[in-house]
């Protein structure tokens, strides 16, 4: 992922890398900031990222890994592409 779209913590196992990855590609994402893990079991792939909520500046996702699950905030400017981050995702991760 681009050093200048991570946020302070950075560590990912390699599936989620590669989506984060994915994601940072965007032009409208400027910044990429992991939160908190939590080692549990879940249904989905390991990768799978799923949108949660609209926040001010961004969007909140889930992602899931072979470990457990990661809050992910995602910073998107201008605001207005939100929508068409949402839509991505959902076609990729369905």
């Amino acid at each position: 992922m681009a050093k200048d779209k991570m946020a302070k913590h950075k560590s990912l196992g390699k599936e989620l890398k590669r989506s984060m990855d994915w994601l940072a590609k965007f032009d409208s994402v400027t910044k990429v900031v992991l939160g908190r893990v939590e080692a549990c079991r879940h249904k989905y792939t390991p990768g799978h990222v799923r949108t949660q909520m609209n926040k001010d500046g961004g969007i909140a996702v889930k992602g899931y890994s072979g470990n457990g699950v990661m809050d992910i905030f995602i910073r998107i400017n201008p605001i207005e592409d939100r929508d068409d981050i949402k839509q991505r995702i959902n076609e990729k991760f369905g």
